[in-house]
């Protein structure tokens, strides 16, 4: 008798760029060991409220995966919005 393989787990975690360390700290806690853990956000939106910045620290590790998407689809390509958010980013 073949013995049928356990379903993956998936958490997904968005605007994961919200996450405090003390959120963070109660979330990866009570993921189960088994489980994939997916956190969706932009580092270059605000940081969190309370003490961290979670998101960008773990990506700062470099022992992560990261993923980054390079098309903007809300606004067009040279809209003031996208320009003016590329400029910040610069300094």
């Amino acid at each position: 008798m073949s013995r049928v393989p356990e379903p993956s787990v998936f958490l997904v975690v968005d605007e994961a760029s919200m996450l405090d360390t003390r959120l963070a700290a109660a979330l990866l806690q009570a993921v189960p060991s088994r489980a994939h853990l997916l956190l969706v956000g932009d580092t270059d939106q605000l940081p969190s409220v309370g003490a961290g910045n979670v998101l960008k620290d773990l990506i700062a590790t470099g022992r992560v995966p990261v993923t980054r998407l390079a098309v903007i689809y809300r606004q067009k390509g040279q809209s003031q919005i996208v320009t003016t958010a590329h400029a910040v980013n610069a300094g």
